[in-house]
């Protein structure tokens, strides 16, 4: 698991030091981008994972979906997250499928 470093001055101006962002804040930054997803739209399903909190990977299962190409789902998925597209998540991996999708991956996996 990588780790990277960012400067935090305190709010009263004095040197905050340098913040370790690792696995602890990765996950709470996940939650976030799983709780934007899920209030945005109705979702049967949401998860969210990153190695290094700015690069995600995320399955969103929802019935919003159904009749929705491709491209109409990740931009349903991108309005949820707003402006923090381009800024706090660098990039983003979806796999965006409904309920059915889904379970039909399952049955076809063996």
């Amino acid at each position: 698991m990588s780790a990277y470093f960012r400067y935090n001055p305190a709010p009263d101006g004095h040197p905050g030091g340098l913040l370790v962002r690792g696995t602890m804040e990765s996950k709470m930054q996940c939650e976030e981008i799983e709780n934007l997803i899920s209030g945005g739209l109705e979702c049967a399903s949401v998860r969210v994972r990153s190695d290094d909190g700015t690069h995600f990977d995320a399955l969103v299962i929802s019935e919003e979906f159904q009749g929705q190409a491709r491209i109409r789902r990740h931009q349903m998925i991108y309005a949820t997250l707003g402006a923090l597209m381009g800024r706090e998540i660098h990039a983003m991996s979806i796999q965006a499928m409904t309920p059915q999708e889904w379970a039909a991956r399952g049955s076809s996996n063996g």
